[in-house]
């Protein structure tokens, strides 16, 4: 098996906001290839084309409700099966993707 990395949040927003704001960032993320395909049920998921530093990912973004708001599991996966190095790049879209479906900070108090 292929070199993997995921996340799991939990956002304070309702589920089709997140489906919604997940498939934007998926089409907005640097190396998109072909289209975004809705796979099942609550499951995003995209592949990305071949770089110099991998032979291109595939990635799923699970999305479900939850008492306190909507959890989100986010996976990028090597897409060649035998790729036991990624050098970061799954990590990379998983922390890209968070950071796009994470709620804006409050400022600080005392600050403007």
């Amino acid at each position: 098996m292929g070199a993997k990395y995921e996340e799991c949040m939990t956002v304070p927003f309702a589920a089709a906001d997140v489906w919604q704001r997940a498939f934007e960032v998926l089409r907005n993320l640097q190396g998109a290839a072909g289209s975004i395909a809705t796979t099942q049920p609550g499951v995003l998921s995209a592949s990305f084309r071949a770089t110099w530093r991998s032979w291109g990912e595939k990635i799923t973004v699970h999305i479900g409700q939850a008492s306190d708001g909507t959890v989100v599991r986010i996976r990028s996966a090597c897409a060649f099966p035998f790729q036991f190095f990624d050098w970061g790049v799954n990590r990379g879209n998983v922390q890209q993707i968070r950071a796009g479906l994470e709620p804006p900070h409050a400022p600080e108090a005392g600050r403007p």
